[in-house]
């Protein structure tokens, strides 16, 4: 979802940034030799939501418009000021020449807000370098060819010739160039598109296009994400399509700051320029663009009129771009379609994913942009998507301090912040595997503790979040703990087709190795590979640990969770779902990858205010079910929580309570407190672990509850609980199962371990041998006696002593590994509960005797409790 008032916080911050731009400071900073324009003011306009309405009539220049708030940023002249006040509208000038004070901060080398210098990691080899070109730091239109010729001379394999895709109204090329592994070949590979420069005065756009390019082309075949991009994505460049407004502002404006926007048209009234991102020929001027070619919107005598927009529009034609960047400034906003009507477009569940994970480094606040910032129609985005189904979206890049001439030590920052937001776009024009989730199987007694000698199976889930479907891709399993093994370690993953989710189809498992105490924490590591591009994910488990119960929420019902006493709040009562945003609610659950759904108080409206269903004149409180640890050693409480109470007229007076029960919730003990001030007060997903056992006693009736109250006048009280695990550590039944001696040294430089999976109760009939690391595809046994030995024996040591019992001969696998069930009404000698077994595997070498063996491992059989 997107909540409006998220927009509104945006918006809020950034005024407070222009209520601040320092118009003063380099008032005494000469402007540049040859500077001339007209003195246009950035100004505030304030009203009511139907008042602002009026200013549509006046075809101005307006950067952004929040209705909701009663306010709107716009460019005008001292004409445009009086027609707004004769509209009754109030006025605040916030910049009286904007031109002049864009000009004089490029030219002082200051006023960026940063610690950075304007060079940085990428682009530095560039004449100019990057970050220092002719215009303030700006490439000119000149320089920007050069970059593209160096481009080439540069990496010759994966640069393009640069093409000219058609000429500006006054003649000029509009270049265009690729980058992939094969340049000059027309792969069967998906296409990503970025552009530039269509509003002549928003060069930032230009400069983090390059820079993410040279981000590319330098890290080619170091950074695993850059080398995967070039080789699997067709990235087509224009990085300026309007070149005769570009260079316009140079010849007004040589030091950089011009306020030109439109192409230079010649209109044939006096006035000059047509809006190239008002012409393009879908939804032509039914919304936020004007007809008077005097307007800074001027849409064009009709659509698709400009030469610059039929170049891109053939551009587009020719190709099929999957996904797409139209790079824009300023306003920190990630905008998608639609913009000629406040709509979400239909293809949205997919584009909202692609968005927000482009988004996830800048915050830039991500949705269409007549929701977010104003309509528009005739842009590119919208008819790259409804003329051709290309993913698009318009960055607008920068804060209102930064405005559309960043300070030059802003230009590196600027372009580094969206440099991954950039890659992200072009994974998303085909396969775009990422991680979701990795689930842990008690393949031992199924009790779902992972005790010493148990195997595990593990099962990955891998979302595509793509436009295509993956190809062969692989999961390697590995851990370097020497208390988890790696039994089976790799499988393959099917094709996962555009945005769903596929699993391995192949065992993955682990071994808990024999002798691990209860409580250790062992790590591992999944690596997912798919055409030459490779990621991992994390995971751990602990040993002995049992999962009692889990909850993400993402199913339908409330999985046993209730709302109980106290609940008296008027509003703001607990529900779960998809929560709307607020700046005191959450607008996304905690549940990585696709989840969705949380148990939060009182659902908001989209657009509502801060306050919408908070938690009012009283408590609410979410309940859960009945949880059974009776005869653990230990329990541990897992789970998210949201907790707001620092906003309205009576902030930090209320507080979150989590209290358990040992008596089904007859009697309870608090075990945490949240407020009314300090950490965990502002919101934000907070993992939380409680040592259940520290507040009441373990029993088979276990609750929690999780109190939410409103207890000051004023006050916003907003929460929220997700991903709830309670997890135990139960006492053992038997000894612990245990590896001695050392397995030998084999011809693959590896030494053969033991393990065992299942139950050490011989009448549950459910114990399996297991051994890893010997010499993989040759044959071997499992044998066993009843005492212990330390004896050399080919090229390693028999480890068991007295009487020695033989297991059918089996083979090993590609890695080394194998497995054995233990029938125990069929064994050679036969095991009850109270003994005492000695096990160990002999195996083919390659190497020296042409025999080896495993270390050894102490089984102790015994009845569970």
């Amino acid at each position: 979802m997107i909540s409006a008032l998220l927009l509104a916080a945006a918006l809020q911050a950034s005024q407070a940034d222009a209520q601040t731009t320092p118009t003063a400071l380099f008032s005494d900073v000469p402007l540049p030799e040859g500077h001339r324009h007209e003195a246009l003011s950035l100004v505030r306009v304030l009203g009511n939501g139907r008042a602002l309405l009026r200013l549509q009539r006046l075809d101005l220049d307006v950067i952004r418009k929040d209705l909701a708030r009663g306010e709107a940023v716009a460019i005008v002249d001292e004409a445009d000021i009086e027609a707004i006040e004769a509209l009754q509208l109030e006025v605040e000038v916030q910049v009286p020449d904007l031109a002049a004070y864009y000009a004089r901060r490029l030219a002082s080398g200051d006023g960026g807000g940063s610690s950075r210098v304007a060079g940085g990691t990428y682009g530095q080899s560039l004449s100019p370098a990057f970050g220092q070109g002719g215009m303030g730091g700006y490439y000119t239109f000149a320089e920007i060819v050069g970059i593209i010729d160096q481009l080439r001379a540069s990496y010759p394999s994966l640069v393009s010739q640069k093409t000219s895709i058609g000429q500006s109204v006054q003649g000029r090329d509009i270049w265009m160039f690729k980058v992939s592994d094969n340049p000059n070949v027309d792969e069967n590979e998906p296409e990503f598109r970025v552009d530039s420069l269509h509003h002549a005065r928003e060069p930032q756009g230009m400069q983090t296009t390059i820079y993410f390019i040279s981000w590319l082309l330098e890290e080619y075949g170091t950074d695993p994400l850059a080398t995967y991009l070039v080789d699997e994505r067709e990235i087509y460049v224009v990085l300026c399509v309007n070149p005769d407004g570009y260079e316009y502002n140079r010849s007004i404006a040589p030091g950089g700051g011009g306020l030109w926007r439109k192409n230079r048209r010649n209109n044939g009234d006096g006035t000059f320029g047509v809006d190239l991102n008002r012409n393009y020929p879908f939804q032509w001027a039914v919304a936020g663009s004007s007809s008077n070619p005097n307007s800074d919107i001027y849409h064009g005598p009709s659509a698709g009129s400009e030469p610059e927009t039929q170049a891109m529009v053939q551009l587009m034609g020719q190709r099929s771009f999957r996904s797409a960047l139209s790079v824009h400034t300023f306003s920190d906003l990630w905008l998608s379609p639609w913009g000629y009507v406040p709509q979400f477009p239909p293809d949205w569940s997919e584009m909202e994913v692609i968005g927000d994970l482009a988004v996830t480094e800048t915050g830039y606040p991500h949705g269409p942009a007549s929701i977010l910032l104003y309509e528009a129609a005739g842009t590119t985005m919208d008819y790259d998507y409804g003329a051709n189904g290309t993913y698009s979206w318009t960055p607008e890049i920068g804060s209102d301090t930064d405005g559309f001439w960043p300070a030059q030590s802003r230009i590196v920052p600027l372009a580094e912040d969206n440099r991954l937001a950039f890659a992200r776009t072009a994974l998303a024009a085909g396969p775009w595997l990422r991680g979701e989730a990795v689930a842990l199987a008690d393949l031992g007694d199924g009790d779902g503790s992972f005790e010493a000698g148990e195997q595990i199976g593990v099962t990955v889930t891998i979302g595509n979040t793509g436009r295509a479907a993956s190809g062969a891709a692989s999961l390697t399993l590995t851990s370097g703990d020497p208390g988890l093994l790696v039994i089976d370690g790799a499988a393959p993953l099917p094709t996962v087709a555009p945005f769903t989710s596929g699993q391995n189809t192949a065992a993955l498992t682990l071994a808990v190795a024999a002798g691990t105490p209860a409580g250790a924490v062992l790590p591992f590591t999944v690596t997912v590979t798919e055409a030459g591009r490779s990621f991992e994910l994390a995971g751990e488990l602990t040993a002995g640990v049992r999962t009692v119960a889990s909850f993400d929420f993402e199913s339908s019902g409330n999985q046993g969770w209730s709302v109980a006493a106290p609940n008296d709040a008027s509003t703001g009562n607990w529900e779960v779902g998809d929560p709307v945003g607020t700046t005191a609610q959450p607008e996304n659950d905690n549940t990585p990858g696709a989840g969705a759904r949380c148990w939060f108080t009182g659902q908001g409206s989209v657009g509502g205010s801060v306050g919408a269903n908070d938690v009012d004149g009283g408590s609410t409180t979410l309940l859960s079910p009945t949880f059974d640890l009776d005869g653990a050693v230990s329990g541990t409480l897992r789970f998210a929580r949201w907790y707001s109470n620092d906003v309205g007229g009576s902030p930090n007076a209320d507080v979150f309570e989590v209290d358990l029960s040992a008596d089904g919730g007859a009697t309870w003990t608090n075990a945490l407190t949240v407020g009314p001030t300090g950490a965990g007060t502002s919101g934000g997903w907070i993992e939380t672990i409680l040592d259940i056992g520290a507040s009441v006693p373990l029993t088979a009736n276990v609750r929690v509850r999780f109190i939410a109250s409103d207890l000051g006048d004023g006050s916003i009280v907003e929460a929220a609980i997700d991903d709830v695990a309670v997890f135990a550590v139960d006492a053992p039944s038997c000894p612990p199962i245990a590896n001695y001696c050392v397995g030998g040294v084999n011809g693959f430089g590896t030494s053969a371990t033991m393990a065992a999976s299942g139950s050490q109760d011989v009448g549950d009939q459910n114990l399996a041998l297991g051994v890893f690391g010997a010499a993989p595809s040759q044959f071997g046994l499992f044998f066993y006696g009843p005492s212990q030995a330390s004896t050399p024996l080919g090229n390693g040591t028999l480890c068991v002593g007295g009487s020695i019992n033989r297991l059918p001969v089996i083979g090993t696998g590609p890695f080394g590994g194998a497995q054995q069930p233990l029938v125990f009404g069929a064994l050679p000698a036969p095991i009850a509960n109270g003994d005492v077994w000695n096990f160990q595997f002999w195996y083919r070498d390659t190497v020296g005797s042409g025999s080896n063996l495993s270390d050894g491992l102490q089984i102790t059989f015994c009845a569970a409790p």
